[in-house]
């Protein structure tokens, strides 16, 4: 059986990139591989999204270190790592890792694949992801991105390219729900409260939606994170309290899927958002800035939702406010079947990933 790591920055974290790693581990498990998951930071007792037990966790535990002691002792140990377990393809989650991955495998002849979670124009103002995307172009045997519009920005933004750039887009890994008729009047938007999901551009979009609309909505916003402080400030000073509610991470989330009537993405930025495909799986009418990147490959404007032009708070708010009001128009995208979504289909993701692998 080959024997594949999956190299994480934290393996207790609770987020979209964790959530679809585990699901891509889960499925080659189950396959003819041997599967590893090691990662910087966490507690293998502590995590979120379960793996199947075939799968061997394991810890660097080096919260404790700094500066060039920890970057030596890392590398020291995924190369001490990959020579113990005989590992032969080594995949890195997310392009800034690769600073650590691309020293620790040097010489060693193990495949390395660079697994790309954000998108090439993102690098939220750390020098080191970009730099570790350059070094992966140049180091890395496949770098796989999200998007088809994220490979052309690996591409136009490569010093020198030797990795093989491949699209391999988030499984549809939900099967097809059914349709629910009698959803509630909520709205929901999931994902950590940080600043790239954008939840203050949602809050305040929301706060200008008609009053006599919100009266009779709800807008459940279903994650945490360490902007959730400045987010119930802006819920507070707009007055909106009543209408707005910050549910926190759940392993439920589903039965919110089940219940709602709209999904909203405000992202700022993306990979391939998890939570469009799930809502989609869950026939749910989706408002959705076109950020880069995922978003226009998945919505079909005016049939399953509405894309609305990057930070347009105001278009938004507009837009919300037509499909709350419009029960034909929300009923019409619920039962709108889009041929995209067969593309993404989990036995043809997992069958990329394999030829990625070998």
């Amino acid at each position: 059986m080959p024997n594949i790591v999956f190299f994480i920055y934290n393996i207790s974290a609770v987020g979209g990139t964790e959530r679809v790693a585990s699901v891509i581990i889960n499925e080659l498990a189950k396959r003819d591989y041997n599967v590893h998951v090691l990662g910087l930071y966490g507690d293998p007792g502590k995590i979120f999204f379960p793996f199947e037990p075939n799968v061997k966790v394991t810890s660097l535990h080096i919260d404790d270190m700094k500066g060039i002691r920890k970057i030596l002792y890392s590398q020291h140990k995924i190369r001490q790592f990959v020579n113990r377990n005989h590992i032969d393809a080594f995949v890195t989650v997310e392009s800034i890792m690769a600073t650590y991955s691309v020293p620790s495998l040097a010489f060693t002849g193990i495949r390395h694949v660079v697994w790309e979670h954000f998108n090439f124009k993102v690098s939220l103002g750390i020098a080191a992801r970009s730099l570790a995307r350059q070094l992966a172009l140049c180091f890395a045997d496949s770098i796989i991105t999200l998007t088809a519009r994220d490979v052309q920005f690996w591409k136009q933004g490569a010093w020198y390219r030797r990795a093989e750039l491949v699209h391999i887009p988030n499984p549809m890994f939900l099967e097809e729900q059914k349709v629910n008729e009698s959803p509630s009047k909520t709205v929901i938007s999931v994902g950590r409260i940080t600043y790239q999901k954008g939840f203050d551009l949602l809050v305040d979009a929301w706060g200008k939606v008609p009053a006599e609309l919100r009266h009779d909505w709800k807008l459940l916003i279903i994650g945490d994170g360490e902007d959730k402080p400045l987010l119930e400030g802006k819920i507070s000073a707009l007055g909106i309290g009543d209408s707005v509610e910050l549910v926190g991470a759940t392993k439920a989330v589903f039965a919110y899927f089940e219940k709602a009537s709209l999904y909203c993405l405000s992202s700022r930025f993306e990979g391939l958002p998890m939570v469009l495909l799930e809502a989609l799986a869950f026939h749910l009418p989706i408002v959705a800035f076109d950020c880069d990147t995922g978003p226009e490959e998945l919505i079909e404007n005016g049939q399953n939702g509405i894309l609305i032009e990057a930070g347009n708070v105001d278009k938004m708010a507009q837009s919300l406010a037509e499909l709350m009001q419009d029960d034909d128009l929300r009923a019409r995208m619920r039962k709108y079947k889009s041929q995209k979504l067969h593309t993404l289909e989990l036995g043809g993701i997992i069958a990329q990933w394999g030829r990625v692998l070998k």
